[in-house]
């Protein structure tokens, strides 16, 4: 039985990242395979009002405009495993979702969201495949067309099982990735203070001048300017993974506060959904302040990646399940009137 105002919604698939389409009750949802791209997922769409999950397509065919490299003309087709994902608005008034893929390539997917008669699809733009050896976790778009993706660690950690010396050197403080800022031709380079400990979500502020990483392993949020990668502030959260925007103009932070030997054994999980221990942390973007909005462990779900907010309600997703999460978010605390003088 669900907790007070948790409720499952099961019928999807590694729902590892979300994003509001413009409607204000729609999810586009990214279904993680593997985070090795050996076992393929999908994208899908959720309608908050309706309760309909429509599960979207995998891309064959070839697109007669391309908005990546020149030398992407081909979708992923089957293979396609999706991670992180970014929706945003281009100049010329379009929607574009760009999309971290592992499956077949290590890429970043651009899809057309189109609205026909109240329907929603995607039309496939191309892609940016990112120096060898990268290895992304999710992207972010600048206002100028290009595009921010973290990197993780090197890709060849999963095929020479170096897996476990990552993590012990992120763990020990040491950098294992970096954010890198690509054009869509694939012209990438380290953004200047990004390097860090297992670099995870990353969000851009509108003007695109500050970058937000979450820097999993470190513990930390880290405000960075774009111009000058000077350090601006950080926030100690937990593990944080994918962070949000709100429509508040905060940041929601999915943070995994269960150990690493309990976070580790989600990737056991075959049916249902993991209950790692974890956290939706509200993080105000200028003063870096922090409040918890939800503290969850266990049943109905756990392991959560990203929360994004409808209304009053936060949708919620994880690597390791078979649903998302939805939670009702309580009243905002009062504040009490000063008293009055005598």
């Amino acid at each position: 039985m669900a907790l007070p105002g948790l409720t499952p919604i099961c019928g999807f698939t590694n729902p590892e990242d979300i994003e509001l389409l413009p409607d204000g009750k729609t999810l586009l949802i990214s279904q993680m395979g593997t985070m090795d791209g050996t076992t393929p997922g999908s994208l899908a769409m959720f309608d908050t009002e309706g309760g309909i999950i429509t599960r979207l397509p995998q891309f064959t065919t070839e697109s007669d405009e391309i908005w990546g490299s020149d030398s992407c003309r081909t979708p992923p087709g089957n293979a396609f495993s999706p991670h992180g994902i970014d929706l945003v608005q281009r100049a010329d008034g379009r929607r574009e979702l760009m999309v971290v893929n592992h499956g077949g390539r290590e890429s970043v997917e651009f899809f057309e969201v189109i609205e026909t008669s109240g329907m929603w699809q995607l039309a496939w733009r191309g892609c940016m495949v990112p120096p060898a050896g990268t290895y992304m976790n999710d992207v972010a778009a600048l206002p100028d067309g290009e595009l921010l993706v973290s990197h993780m660690y090197p890709r060849d950690a999963w095929t020479v099982g170096a897996m476990n010396f990552y993590l012990l050197r992120g763990m020990l403080g040491f950098d294992t990735g970096v954010v890198l800022r690509c054009t869509r031709a694939a012209a990438c380079k380290a953004v200047a203070g990004s390097a860090a400990p297992f670099p995870n979500g990353i969000q851009v502020d509108p003007e695109g001048k500050t970058l937000f990483l979450n820097a999993y392993l470190a513990d930390e949020v880290r405000k960075i300017s774009l111009a000058d990668g000077a350090l601006l502030g950080t926030a100690t959260v937990k593990a944080p993974d994918n962070s949000q925007w709100s429509q508040d103009g905060s940041l929601l932070v999915a943070s995994h506060t269960a150990s690493a030997l309990e976070m580790s054994r989600c990737f056991e999980i075959r049916n249902g959904a993991c209950g790692a221990a974890f956290e939706i942390v509200e993080v105000d973007p200028v003063t870096l302040h922090q409040r918890q909005l939800l503290a969850q462990r266990g049943a109905p779900m756990g392991a959560a990646t990203v929360a994004q907010r409808v209304s009053d309600v936060l949708y919620i997703g994880s690597f390791a399940a078979d649903r998302l999460l939805r939670a009702e978010l309580p009243p905002p605390p009062v504040t009490p009137p000063a008293p009055r003088n005598p």
